[in-house]
């Protein structure tokens, strides 16, 4: 994705030809691979999905995110393998479900966990939100959010065959148990193939730290998921097909990618569980809890898209109220009213600058952020606060390597800049 803003600014010629969806979409970013006899699988930078041969046709796991990708990847189908008999949906994230009618000239019954038709349905309803988080998750421009989730949506087929627990069918010589799941989401689906002991996980797996919290999105289950994967571990699969068939694990590595998630998961969840009960307000929780140190450095937790400081929020929200037990906070008045009242008492927007200005070289650009907000909430339209925002919103973003936190900064400074520009204030 778009992590950077120098990596924005190297694609600025690029979007000139091709918009963002086409940028993120385009087949020809798409990886084919072969990882054992009978499975397949087809990687691009955001999607993916994966198929299983059986003598009597093609079982189909998630679609991609886009119809020109999706074609690509038929046509792969139909040239080394046959005609598509299932598609299975692992969940509801558009990544997974947006290329499915492109499949539907082979006529497949479409499987999912019951809960991805509510989930589309959802998103059909808070379409202006979702254009509007998307943009600022994956730094992408805001007017091309609105074409985009349209060209996605136009593709989506709702399941015609739903189930929750567990479902069973076999094709040619090859089973197919399907467990469903809450995890990532509440429609979440993974595959066991038995005869090849193979899982099919979608985003159960990601390969970094998972994504347990998402500063956008809803709640996450940790518990569940951990249960999840348990089932997955029990299984001892040879072959374990993650993040829309992007990861293949086989031999070692699959119990190394279940371990580590698992305990990671597990000790985060326990530690959150703990602070709860101890009454430790969210904002200390976020810094108090931590990965144990024989898996800070662990290669398949790596927080390249959600981080740990994600899972407390998440965590937190699944178990406890709004409420945090301060009575000032219990029926809040809004906070720009609030900040006006503290702006009002200094009098004096040079001491907020001048301290915000002092936090930032003493590294404590967060704390700078928040006390500068002070001004900026009762003053929107300060040039040096403006200034000043954007140059704690870099330092913020120099060695944050987490794309949705990366991408927030950026997406704060580009609109920041813009405002500069249309008071043509030099930047």
């Amino acid at each position: 994705m778009l992590m950077t803003e120098k990596s924005s600014k190297s694609k600025d010629k690029k979007r000139d030809k091709l918009s963002s969806f086409q940028i993120i979409t385009d087949q020809r970013n798409i990886k084919f691979q072969n990882p054992r006899k009978d499975v397949h699988t087809a990687e691009m930078i955001i999607s993916g999905c994966g198929w299983i041969d059986t003598n009597d046709g093609v079982v189909l796991i998630d679609t991609l995110m886009s119809e020109n990708a999706a074609r690509m990847v038929y046509k792969k189908i139909h040239e080394i393998s046959g005609k598509i008999k299932y598609v299975i949906y692992t969940h509801g994230h558009v990544d997974h479900i947006s290329g499915c009618k492109v499949f539907m000239d082979d006529n497949p019954e479409v499987i999912a966990n019951k809960y991805v038709s509510e989930r589309l349905d959802g998103y059909k309803m808070l379409a202006q939100h979702r254009n509007r988080i998307s943009a600022q998750q994956f730094n992408l421009p805001e007017s091309n959010m609105e074409k985009m989730a349209e060209e996605i949506s136009s593709n989506w087929v709702y399941p015609t065959k739903t189930f929750i627990g567990e479902m069973t069918f076999s094709l040619g010589e090859k089973t197919f148990e399907l467990h469903s799941a809450r995890a990532e989401t509440d429609d979440a689906c993974w595959i066991w193939v038995p005869e090849i002991k193979t899982a099919i996980v979608g985003d159960l797996i990601s390969g970094v730290f998972p994504n347990i919290g998402n500063p956008w999105k809803p709640t996450r289950f940790a518990l569940p998921w951990i249960k999840a994967l348990e089932e997955v571990r029990a299984k001892e699969p040879e072959l374990l097909l993650a993040k829309g068939a992007g990861i293949a694990c086989q031999g070692d590595d699959v119990m190394a990618i279940l371990n580590a998630n698992i305990e990671a998961i597990r000790s985060l969840h326990d530690q959150v569980v703990d602070c709860i009960n101890k009454d430790m307000h969210i904002t200390e929780m976020i810094h108090a809890v931590k990965l144990p140190d024989h898996l800070k450095d662990n290669p398949y937790l790596m927080s390249l898209y959600s981080k740990p400081e994600f899972f407390v929020y998440n965590v937190y929200r699944w178990y406890h109220g709004y409420f945090d037990h301060n009575p000032a906070h219990l029926l809040p008045r809004p906070e720009k009213e609030v900040n006006t009242e503290l702006f009002n008492l200094i009098k004096d927007p040079n001491k907020i600058l001048d301290r915000a200005r002092e936090l930032l070289k003493q590294k404590q650009a967060q704390l700078a952020l928040e006390i500068l907000d002070v001004l900026i909430q009762a003053d929107p339209e300060n040039i040096e606060a403006i200034k000043l925002r954007i140059k704690i919103l870099k330092k913020l973003g120099s060695r944050d390597y987490c794309l949705m936190s990366r991408n927030a900064w950026v997406y704060f400074i580009n609109k920041d800049k813009e405002f500069l520009q249309s008071r043509e204030q030099s930047i």
